[in-house]
């Protein structure tokens, strides 16, 4: 009896020690928050995180935005008259920012946390519109505050009210190719603009030259591009910017090159590999200056100009004669040289004869 009577002492003391506390506890909380209420704003802090290179929002503009619905004159404005859950909603409504956090801390700060989103690329669609893209594919409207530096896209089909899933795929593709040229700084300063047809296949048009470059879809991307690259820094130097009229870069291994008024030329390149990797020391030397990046190899240059040759050659005198790799002498790399294509009768049936007629 006299246990139990122990026990029961020992519990309504522990219970009352709690309530005591958890009152206590209450009393603080709500003292604390009215005594916040009732405290001013005693300053503003902005931090704007997310973009890195083309900033299309800075604090000024987090401040006007803040101004127009918290009035002027912040500081020194009871905390209680601030409608943090508005103004946030309001922030929401801005395209360029990703994410917006609005808080007063300790000290009576008004804390603006700006998460703004950054362009990968600019598109001009058929019906003359232009837009950006950031990286979760989203439409972005021009500024008249910046001028993004970024791979441009042409002839983009209309979209309509809703994106499509043939534009939602052509989105994608155009997000992933932007990415890669612009960790790349010689693929940025050799290409200037890239067409998309009906099929979502691209189109690369150079800044220097006037060949047309068939890319394809974005499949094998970065093999592509390292023909690409091959290509503007190995060929062109050697026989000039005027000779190939289309480089076809969609066939694996290989990079399909047509001579102005000459039909097609192919580079077989089972050694691109071998290629790839000689000039690739080179290709890092040599990114940020592109005039330098398309010279010929000189003395100090290691590269050997010779496999690029063997790659993509054509003999200026005779058109029907190409040097390539054959693929059964691979393993010996030897180079054989087709033979010049018999004549057939027909064809020499219908060759001019000189005029011998007398006068």
């Amino acid at each position: 009896m006299k246990l139990t009577k122990k026990i029961n002492i020992k519990l309504i003391l522990i219970s009352t020690l709690w309530v005591v506390l958890g009152s206590a506890l209450i009393v603080l909380l709500v003292a604390a928050f009215n005594k916040k209420e009732s405290s001013l704003c005693t300053g503003i802090k902005i931090e704007i995180e997310g973009a890195t290179t083309n900033i299309f929002i800075d604090e000024h503009d987090i401040r006007s935005i803040i101004e127009k619905y918290a009035g002027k004159k912040i500081v020194g404005k009871k905390i209680k008259d601030f409608d943090i859950e508005f103004m946030e909603k309001e922030f929401e409504k801005d395209v360029w920012l990703k994410k917006t956090t609005i808080f007063f801390d300790n000290q009576g700060v008004l804390r603006a946390n700006i998460f703004e989103r950054e362009p990968i690329a600019r598109i001009f669609a058929i019906d003359g519109n232009t837009f950006y893209i950031d990286d979760e594919i989203r439409i972005l409207p021009l500024s008249s505050k910046h001028t993004a530096r970024l791979p441009v896209f042409t002839n983009f089909q209309n979209m309509g009210k809703r994106i499509s899933v043939n534009d939602s795929n052509a989105l994608k593709s155009i997000k992933s190719l932007s990415v890669f040229i612009q960790k790349d700084s010689f693929l940025m300063s050799m290409i200037d603009q890239i067409d998309i047809n009906k099929q979502n296949q691209f189109e690369l048009i150079p800044k220097m030259g006037k060949q047309q470059i068939y890319f394809g879809d974005t499949s094998d991307m970065k093999e592509k591009f390292e023909r690409f690259t091959l290509f503007y820094k190995k060929v062109i130097p050697k026989y000039g910017w005027d000779k190939y009229s289309k480089v076809n870069l969609q066939y694996r291994d290989q990079v399909v090159a047509s001579i102005k008024g000459i039909e097609d030329i192919k580079a077989d390149s089972m050694r691109a590999l071998q290629i790839m990797k000689a000039v690739a020391e080179y290709s890092e030397k040599s990114a940020n200056d592109t005039s330098r990046s398309l010279l010929s190899d000189n003395a100090s240059n290691s590269t050997d100009i010779s496999l690029i040759m063997q790659s993509l050659q054509r003999d200026d005198v005779d058109s029907d004669t190409a040097i390539s790799v054959n693929a059964s002498a691979k393993k010996n790399n030897n180079i054989v040289k087709k033979d010049k294509p018999k004549q057939s009768p027909v064809k020499n049936i219908n060759k001019a004869k000189p005029n011998t007629q007398k006068k």
